[in-house]
């Protein structure tokens, strides 16, 4: 088969420049934790747990971002924690009123989901766990984009890709579309293939192409931390620095919320807060650790 000049290897070759255009974008836009300021004992900020968990892990989702949040919760008087024996897995949660202040989205669904597993207005962890993947994942997708839309809406973080890049890679990604339609119906005719059969093949074909390219745009990148976000980030990790410092704060149990108040929220969100005393995650994996207990 004669190919025509420079069609052979055009599919693959605009291909190649798209990808390196599309992985410049994404590493120049993506985040960088600062070096921390100089050790600080109050919060640098009035971000709340959940968006400082995500800060400064690089608005990556994390456990913690849920467990600071419940904590929160507990410190603001929402919830009650109670711990009636000396395991703190057998911590239990109540519903109170609170302090009076609006909750966010995601906050509100924590509330709803201990509201609707609790029995003579309490839960235990435990329960909180949820008992499949698909759940799960429901449960904290809606929790993640509601965390994320606030940080943006305080200025903290953007869209990985902007708007301006992501139409640009779109507009780009027209191209090897284009060629492989072209190609797919020189090939076809070549073949000897009628020309609905053309058409159809390289239509396909092209439609293809774009739409997997679609799907690299449209993956779900990570957010970027703005100029904002990273001065916001640097006060924090030097807070963290004074709690990694104070003696016992790792080893804190879920009903200390009492007395550390939101403190111990602030050092579930930054991780400072031990895997084996931390709060039961709402996860399958944590009803299974539950039951295994």
């Amino acid at each position: 088969m004669d190919w025509p000049p420079l069609l052979q290897f055009s599919v693959p070759l605009t291909l190649v420049v798209w990808v390196v255009f599309a992985v410049v974008a994404l590493w120049r836009s993506r985040s960088r934790l600062p070096e921390p300021g100089a050790t600080r004992a109050e919060p640098p900020g009035d971000e709340p747990p959940a968006v400082v968990s995500l800060m400064v892990n690089r608005w990556r989702a994390d456990e913690d971002a849920i467990d600071s949040t419940l904590l929160d919760l507990a410190a603001r008087g929402f919830l009650e924690l109670r711990q009636p024996g000396e395991d703190p897995a057998e911590t239990a949660v109540r519903l109170r009123k609170g302090d009076g202040r609006s909750l966010t989205l995601y906050e509100q669904q924590i509330l709803d989901r201990v509201h609707r597993l609790s029995t003579n207005g309490e839960a235990s962890l435990r329960s909180l766990a949820f008992g499949s993947w698909s759940e799960a994942r429901r449960w904290r997708g809606a929790f993640y984009r509601t965390v994320i839309e606030e940080a943006r809406n305080r200025g903290l973080s953007v869209r990985r890709l902007s708007r301006k890049t992501s139409r640009s890679l779109l507009l780009g990604a027209v191209v090897p579309a284009v060629l492989m339609w072209v190609t797919w119906f020189w090939v076809a005719a070549e073949l000897g293939a009628n020309l609905a059969d053309q058409i159809s093949g390289a239509t396909l074909a092209a439609i293809g192409v774009f739409i997997l390219l679609y799907l690299v745009v449209d993956f779900g990148w990570s957010d970027q931390t703005t100029p904002a976000g990273l001065a916001a980030t640097e006060g924090w990790l030097a807070y963290r620095a004074h709690l990694v410092a104070v003696d016992g704060v790792a080893d804190l149990a879920p009903a200390d919320v009492a007395s550390w108040g939101r403190d111990m929220a602030f050092a579930s969100a930054l991780g400072v807060l031990s895997t084996d005393e931390a709060l039961v995650r709402l996860t399958p994996q944590a009803r299974l650790r539950g039951r295994q207990a």
